[in-house]
């Protein structure tokens, strides 16, 4: 691909991400807020029929309006060229929740602007021309739209989108087409993991309209979920939300209840207990191991056995205990023993002085 110009930022130096930040509300179950909007531009074939010169001026088009100095998005984000980072880097996107591994999978001709705190950011050339994002910790759907309302409204001011006045924003996957807007929660739900009501709780939901799936790719780990809006045509953004919050509520109420069953038994604070001095003083420890641990930590926090440590404390050690990750904190590719023992001195230093 021929070089365009940009401004690098590979590694971002954040001092501070979002998820190591507090904020939201439900956070005892909610553990972050996440929407997505998608927006191709007029004049420009859809990606999936894209040739590498298409991919190239799509990505300088965006390139140019994100880096236009008239604009407020100029200064705020940098730009990651997908073809130049290693591997390790882009899995690690995607264990951030940064981005997704259909995205990563072929990187030719894509980008990723973000936020130095990993909020924000937008993604050129994956399934739509753009793909806008933002994030925050806890329940916060109308702080993120605030910012990705911002955020569409700055790029569309420079590009001109593709828009049908009886269908709305077109774009190459039906599933998309009308407000663009997909809303997602991502929720801890051991209460509703120990009883075995996730699949009955998911079916229900799967009736109205939205999808609860396990929170990773390949297998569930720490009883975390994602509940996402399906419906795009029809309804405006504010119903998306609204119904998204709605359903979360009615999650929410499930799962305290569930949680109850086992909260105030001594084989609980027991586990809890054992999670937490495990984490504190572990010399070996697996990515899947940690997490169980970090999330009977959590659920003990949730229930008043823990009160030392925040929420976003475990959130932050949840993402960074992924294997590629990890590697990159740890300045190395390790594996087996030396991956597991990296992970529990790296989960020991994070969580020594606040967990007691």
């Amino acid at each position: 691909m021929k070089s365009v110009s940009w401004k690098e930022g590979r590694r971002m130096e954040a001092k501070v991400k979002w998820y190591e930040c507090s904020g939201g509300t439900e956070n005892d179950v909610v553990v972050s807020t996440r929407l997505l909007l998608s927006r191709n531009i007029e004049g420009f074939p859809f990606c999936g029929r894209m040739r590498a010169s298409d991919r190239q001026k799509t990505l300088q088009t965006v390139l140019s309006a994100m880096e236009d100095e008239n604009s407020m998005l100029a200064h705020a984000f940098s730009f990651i060229p997908l073809w130049q980072i290693s591997k390790e880097e882009a899995v690690s996107y995607v264990e951030r929740r940064l981005a997704s591994p259909e995205f990563v999978s072929r990187a030719d001709g894509k980008g990723i602007f973000v936020t130095e705190d990993e909020s924000s950011s937008v993604f050129v050339n994956g399934g739509e021309h753009i793909l806008m994002q933002t994030v925050l910790p806890g329940l916060a759907l109308e702080r993120c739209y605030e910012t990705l309302d911002l955020l569409e409204s700055n790029l569309g001011k420079l590009l001109p989108f593709s828009f049908d006045g009886q269908l709305g924003y077109l774009t190459q996957n039906p599933a998309d087409l009308g407000t663009g807007l997909h809303a997602a929660l991502m929720l801890h739900l051991p209460g509703l993991d120990y009883n075995g009501a996730v699949p009955r709780v998911a079916a229900g939901l799967s009736n109205l309209g939205m999808d609860l799936r396990s929170g990773y790719e390949m297998e569930n780990q720490a009883s975390l979920y994602q509940l996402t809006s399906r419906v795009t045509l029809g309804i405006s953004e504010q119903e998306t939300l609204y119904n998204l919050k709605s359903m979360a509520q009615q999650v929410l109420l499930q799962e305290r209840s569930a949680r109850q069953a086992v909260g105030s038994s001594l084989k609980f604070q027991d586990t809890v207990a054992r999670s937490l001095a495990i984490l504190r003083q572990a010399k070996l420890l697996s990515c899947k191991e940690c997490m169980e641990l970090l999330s009977n930590v959590r659920l003990g926090v949730a229930c008043g056995l823990v009160q030392s440590v925040g929420y976003e404390k475990i959130l932050s050690a949840m993402l960074q205990v992924q294997p590629a990750t990890l590697a990159l904190l740890a300045g190395q590719a390790p594996d087996g023993e030396q991956e597991e023992a990296l992970r529990a001195a790296f989960v020991n230093r994070l969580l020594a002085e606040r967990l007691a």
